[in-house]
């Protein structure tokens, strides 16, 4: 029995793990150990060099408006949100049309994914929550709107070189600022296209209703003179008490009275027709301005390019109507400070600024380090797994 329990004891003493055999390992192996992290540190770094690649980063600023900061905006929160969704649907537009040059449409597909825009281009807002703490003093009002104006957009974009990713950044910030620019410009025209439809309607129905009306005093006002011919002693004198024209009582009046009355309403409803008929002469020349502007907007998909068109046809509808129309050379200047208005907020309002060099996406020290790392443990894998297999049984 004792010779079985020495037994024993001698076979635990050959499983554990003798320090002096660790030692003794790591003399005869640690070569190969350091090659093996060697190897796989220069395969990491070689593939990170080969597969990663730069990164360039730049911001859109916007300049405020002075005396407000807030006017004429081109981006601000509910904007932005806007601008956000519409502006990958536009890239994929511009994308399908074929008319790309090959160095810029792998960008622009890129342009054309909603989550790219989620992650490349972060808006920076004037007020964060800390401010508004700090700023609790200040009016609400001023804190709302404060808080919601966009400062700048940080935007990144990526190359396989310096070079690539340069350019790159160049065509996004560009796309951002004519797109955006081309989307405000579709809504005005789309905006004046519905608004002139509706108000056409709402002027037609007034002016009939005026007319109506019109032909109902005049009818009147011939019926007061023929009973002043006939009753002449019916003149107007001092009644005691004031009356309303409209009344039922009015028609007790003296005649005089009563054509007065008439004839008042005759004026206040021919200035209202002459108003309502100044409108349609606006609505008829915004809707020859949406003739030529509505096709412009299907041909460009360019803000600037658009926004000369529209404005070269304001030029062109200009010459056609006379100097001292001003009704309708109301109208076609509404629409050209509306035009101009939002091709400066995306110029001139906008600022652009670039990081002079582009940098690498990859952690190359931390990639050696893991490499190593690993190399170093799966290479004491493969010698711990030979001697386990040469060890005789």
């Amino acid at each position: 029995m004792n010779e079985r329990h020495d037994a024993d004891f001698h076979h635990g003493d050959d499983d554990a793990i003798d320090l002096r055999d660790v030692v003794s390992f790591l003399r005869d192996e640690w070569g190969k150990l350091l090659l093996g992290g060697a190897v796989a540190m220069l395969v990491i770094l070689g593939g990170a060099a080969l597969l990663t690649g730069y990164k360039a980063s730049g911001v859109i600023i916007q300049v405020a408006a002075k005396g407000n900061p807030s006017a004429g905006d081109a981006f601000d929160f509910v904007k932005w949100k806007y601008f956000q969704r519409t502006l990958p649907i536009l890239a994929a537009d511009v994308v399908r049309s074929g008319l790309l040059q090959a160095d810029r449409e792998v960008q622009f597909n890129l342009l054309s994914r909603p989550e790219w825009w989620d992650k490349n281009v972060v808006p920076h807002y004037a007020f964060s929550k800390n401010d508004s703490k700090l700023l609790a003093g200040g009016g609400k009002e001023f804190q709302d709107a404060e808080a919601t104006r966009i400062q700048y957009l940080a935007v990144e974009s990526t190359g396989r070189n310096g070079d690539e990713a340069n350019r790159n950044l160049d065509i996004t910030i560009e796309f951002i600022r004519s797109g955006a620019a081309y989307l405000e410009l579709k809504r005005l025209v789309r905006e004046a296209d519905a608004t002139t439809a509706k108000d056409e309607a709402d002027l037609r129905q007034k002016l009939i209703s005026a007319e109506v009306e019109m032909d109902f005093l005049r009818q009147k006002t011939a019926n007061l003179e023929m009973l002043r011919k006939r009753f002449p002693g019916n003149v107007a004198g001092m009644t005691g008490q004031v009356l309303e024209p409209k009344d039922t009582a009015a028609k007790y009046l003296p005649l005089d009275t009563q054509a007065v009355a008439a004839n008042a309403d005759i004026y206040a409803l021919e200035e209202s027709l002459r108003r309502l008929r100044n409108g349609q002469a606006q609505n008829a020349m915004i809707r020859s301005f949406l003739e030529q502007a509505i096709p412009a907007v299907e041909r460009h998909k360019d803000g600037s390019s658009l926004g000369d068109e529209l404005l070269a046809v304001i030029v062109s509808l200009r010459a056609q109507v006379p100097a001292d129309d001003l009704i309708r050379q109301q109208a076609l200047t509404q629409l050209e400070s509306g035009i101009r208005s939002i091709l400066a907020a995306f110029d001139k309002g906008l600022q652009t600024s670039v990081e002079p060099e582009s940098r690498r996406v990859a952690k190359f020290p931390l990639l050696a380090a893991l490499g190593f790392i690993g190399g170093g443990l799966a290479m004491l894998i493969v010698v711990l797994t030979r001697r386990a297999l040469r060890r005789p049984r």
